[in-house]
């Protein structure tokens, strides 16, 4: 059961970091920035640079982190057939 609280977790946490990261533009026009980087506008570029960036990031991330997730689930699924004396599926 112990992975099962992870992968629930871990589904929260990303969620969280998910939105942050796709809306991180209200935070700039909340908080207007003046300044240039690459020839734009700070408050335009970030929010589009992190967005795409940091999604991708995440996506990375959330899909090796789950990928885990799932063996430790898979693994404790087998031990607990093995300790109730079923077959392994």
């Amino acid at each position: 059961m112990n992975a099962y609280k992870k992968e629930v977790w871990f589904t929260i946490i990303f969620t969280i970091l998910f939105l942050f990261s796709g809306h991180l533009g209200l935070f700039f026009s909340i908080f207007p920035v003046e300044g240039n980087l690459l020839g734009f506008p700070i408050m335009y570029i970030v929010p589009i640079l992190s967005g795409w960036f940091g999604v991708l990031f995440l996506v990375i991330v959330a899909g090796k982190i789950g990928n885990q997730i799932d063996d430790d689930i898979e693994k404790e699924n087998q031990e607990n057939s093995k300790i109730r004396g079923e077959g392994v599926v």
